[in-house]
């Protein structure tokens, strides 16, 4: 092993005994050196005011309240909210009571994928279109991004949605647009 000559010149100091500490105004001053550097670090270089990333804000309301501006009902559960944005050619109760179970059924397996371990907290829009027999004939989904949202949305909410009837009816177009978020997410009271 090499040594240098400052190395060699430099007297070694005898390894501390058992039960030795270091001097207290030491640490002391080293804990004052950091305060004095972390304190100059939070007053320079931000210009007097803070940065705030980009959000998205999610207002939610009581399922028992009166109904937003943007939605006919909402449906609130502990894992998953749904709200009826557009109910066309469908009965206001029928519509009311399909968003109920919807909910209930995004509850039960948003609970289920928690506790597999694959729930990814999401929101999701679908439009569905009721055919004249009253079963659903077509269902369009936008999710947010994220891993595992899209999976949720479709087992979760699109799969229950398609499993849901409505009464038939001779003519015209029906169909429902709904709102969903799961997971942790949901804010509470």
């Amino acid at each position: 092993m090499r040594v240098s000559r400052q190395d060699a010149k430099t007297p070694r100091r005898a390894p501390r005994q058992e039960g030795e500490t270091i001097p207290s105004w030491g640490l002391a001053w080293r804990l004052g050196v950091l305060a004095a550097l972390l304190s100059c670090a939070g007053a320079g270089g931000g210009g007097g005011h803070d940065v705030v990333p980009e959000s998205r804000d999610v207002r939610v309301m009581d399922a028992g309240a009166a109904a937003g501006q943007h939605y006919d009902y909402i449906a609130k559960r502990p894992l998953a909210v749904v709200a009826l944005a557009e109910a066309r050619g469908v009965d206001p109760l029928v519509a009311r009571a399909a968003i109920d179970r919807l909910a209930d059924a995004l509850d039960t397996c948003a609970t289920g994928e928690g506790r597999k371990g694959t729930l990814a907290d999401g929101a999701a829009r679908v439009v569905a279109q009721i055919g004249p027999d009253g079963t659903i004939a077509g269902t369009s989904l936008r999710v947010d991004p994220g891993a595992g949202v899209a999976e949720n949305a479709v087992v979760c909410l699109v799969a229950p949605l398609r499993m849901l009837t409505f009464p038939a009816v001779d003519g015209g177009a029906r169909g429902i647009a709904i709102e969903a978020l799961w997971g942790r997410i949901i804010p509470q009271r």
